[in-house]
């Protein structure tokens, strides 16, 4: 009975009719006639209501950016909604291989891993070798209705093989970067190498998830306008029980807040060489949330310009810190070179953050030009600096707060709670 109903019905009554079978099953023992027909007719929609679902990603918190956050929020609000989440992905010495927490349970392969924030193509090339041998036994004995795959490769195409293997269903969501053209500068050999099993990743799948209009003109230019109804957008959102406003905690220091890892798709550079023109001008201080191969650099770009007593580099910090920083912080800057939909960005305008970010990927929906941020051009760290200094003067300086009225809009659209429930329907309608 895993069709429509049983899918359908999964949100609102599969925990309920768990516990009413159980209880049916006790009062049978004293009312063998009234309830064993309660319990017979109870009894198959227990079996089958809660949607299996196989979710594939080689990082999951605590491993990975925002990609892994991404899926983190997506499987546990599908499990919230009765859905049997398990998740597959990269564990480590120090993370348990297998957990389960109610309906949702997490299962962690030792691949290779040398760092937590990032990876590279050995170490994914690792975690797919052994998540298509670990799926070989596992789906003799365990059976899911849907897969759903991040990324093209390495998720998507270990999803790839078990449809071919075992004629699993799969959906794919793309981060951004994984499909061709998409940050054409960086990723150019990558695609090019590896254009015709991307390509047959996407055209395989049920649907392809993405997070804006700019990456979906970009899927639908890949895959042929012929294909262009499987490409659907859902947006990234912010948690609402996690990311809200404290003004309280704002500090009297004008502080610009950066977030993310320190890679070259983010642009941190960018940042610096306004902090650097903005020295002496203003008394601003910059913290610097996150870590990666650029972050020595950085600190000797610091060290030579003499702005150590201007920059502070936390590292990766935890959800209580990051708060704490958004929600102290006078201003959040984000000069991305490109973006699938910015985590950062979502987390920081739900804080009440004032956010300057570049024009990539949603950013130019989810920010009102001088109401809750600024969009700049792509390096241009002399337009950064003019409106940094033009925020200190004319809205800091002032005790400028974010009306209330945007943060309800945003707080609407971009929930997470909201936004899983149209993953929700996406896979019900698939049944």
């Amino acid at each position: 009975m895993k069709g429509i109903v049983a899918a359908s019905m999964s949100r609102f009554l599969s925990k309920r009719v768990l516990l009413l079978s159980y209880m049916a099953a006790k009062i049978a023992n004293y009312l063998p006639c009234c309830a064993k027909c309660i319990f017979l007719l109870i009894l198959p929609f227990s079996n089958c209501m809660a949607m299996k679902l196989l979710v594939l990603n080689y990082e999951y918190p605590p491993l990975g950016g925002g990609a892994g956050v991404i899926s983190q929020y997506i499987s546990e609000g599908l499990a919230a909604l009765g859905y049997d989440v398990t998740v597959l992905t990269t564990g480590t010495g120090q993370l348990p291989a297998n957990t389960r927490i109610e309906s949702l349970r997490i299962i962690r392969l030792p691949a290779r891993r040398k760092y937590t924030y990032r990876s590279n193509p050995l170490e994914m090339l690792s975690w797919m070798r052994l998540a298509n041998r670990f799926l070989d036994l596992h789906l003799k004995t365990e059976k899911y209705d849907l897969c759903f795959a991040n990324f093209s490769i390495p998720g998507g195409l270990v999803a790839l093989n078990m449809f071919r293997r075992t004629g699993l269903p799969y959906t794919l969501i793309s981060h951004g970067h994984d499909i061709p053209w998409f940050f054409p500068r960086q990723m150019f050999w990558y695609h090019l190498m590896l254009y015709h099993t991307i390509r047959n990743v996407v055209l395989n799948s049920r649907l392809n998830f993405v997070q804006s209009d700019e990456m979906k003109r970009n899927i639908d230019a890949f895959t042929g306008n012929v294909f262009s109804s499987k490409n659907v957008v859902v947006p990234n959102g912010w948690n609402g029980s996690v990311f809200a406003p404290d003004y309280s905690k704002r500090s009297k220091e004008f502080i610009v807040l950066f977030t993310g890892r320190l890679v070259r798709q983010k642009d941190p550079f960018t940042l610096l060489k306004a902090i650097r023109l903005l020295n002496g001008k203003i008394p601003v201080r910059l913290h610097i949330m996150g870590d990666g191969p650029l972050r020595k650099k950085m600190e000797t770009y610091v060290e030579k310009y003499h702005l150590s007593d201007v920059c502070r580099f936390f590292g990766w910090v935890d959800k209580d810190e990051m708060l704490n920083q958004y929600q102290s912080a006078s201003l959040t800057v984000l000069p991305s070179l490109s973006e699938g939909m910015s985590i950062a960005t979502l987390e920081a305008l739900a804080c009440g953050q004032y956010v300057i970010a570049t024009k990539v990927s949603n950013n130019e929906a989810l920010i009102s030009e001088g109401s809750n941020g600024n969009l700049i051009e792509i390096g241009n760290y002399k337009q950064l600096a003019e409106l940094i200094q033009d925020f200190y003067q004319q809205k800091f300086m002032k005790g400028f707060l974010i009306d209330e009225h945007e943060l309800d809009r945003y707080r609407t659209q971009y929930n997470w709670s909201d936004i899983v429930k149209q993953y929700d329907r996406y896979f019900v309608n698939l049944q």
